[in-house]
């Protein structure tokens, strides 16, 4: 496929036009494979959703987008505000308004469901459904419908009560966005050692080696 798109032909056409983002690589490569060889889809663009990949995709004028959201990184202070997967969904969704926007993931999550229904995706596509399932929510989501795999509204339904308290809640937020506890603390007026007990207690509570896998674990469990 070339990274040049395609123009939108004249006339009405029953072939749907997708653009898949995702970072370049293999599944990428793979993804829009798949979809291009179903025979009433065709890729106009491959991307990895920076502002300048989101401009040219405008231009290309896809029906529907599918977007790879393990763009995200382990560790919030390595993440690339511009390519944090949600931003992306944020900046397509404006960019191209009328596009419907499909989500794959590979961590089907109620966070991930509760996210891609805030940014009005149409669709959620866990990567570990077989490739015809993956085009058929595709086709669905072109006829106008709506679609969640059943491997996302199971981990969706099977999530456990919140066991945060509002005080750790607030701590795991502002770990999330990378501060460190001494800013944590006067974010949020508290004593540094309250804070340090709060993220040991979120450790227990969410599991993991460190707080970023805890903080981690914790969104997509959709306790913060």
């Amino acid at each position: 496929m070339s990274d040049t798109p395609s123009e939108p032909s004249a006339g009405p056409t029953s072939t749907v036009r997708v653009a898949v983002l995702g970072e370049p690589g293999l599944c990428r490569t793979l993804v829009a494979g798949v979809v291009a060889a179903a025979p009433d889809f065709e890729v106009v663009r491959e991307c990895d959703g920076t502002a300048a990949d989101l401009s040219r995709l405008a231009r290309a004028r896809p029906d529907l987008a599918l977007v790879d959201l393990d763009l995200e990184r382990e560790n919030p202070e390595d993440e690339d505000p511009e390519q944090e997967p949600w931003t992306v969904v944020a900046a397509l969704r404006a960019a191209v308004p009328d596009c419907a926007i499909v989500v794959l993931t590979g961590r089907p999550t109620a966070r991930v469901l509760r996210s891609a229904l805030r940014l009005r995706a149409r669709g959620v596509v866990a990567k570990e459904v077989p490739p015809e399932e993956m085009i058929a929510r595709l086709r669905a989501v072109a006829e106008g419908r709506c679609t969640v795999d059943p491997v996302t509204a199971l981990a969706a339904l099977g999530t456990a009560d919140n066991p945060l308290s509002d005080s750790e809640r607030e701590v795991a937020t502002a770990a999330a966005k990378g501060l460190p506890s001494r800013e944590i603390a006067a974010l949020l007026h508290l004593a540094p050692g309250t804070v340090r007990n709060l993220l040991s207690s979120l450790l227990r509570k969410a599991g993991g080696r460190n707080r970023w896998e805890a903080v981690r674990r914790a969104r997509d469990a959709g306790w913060i």
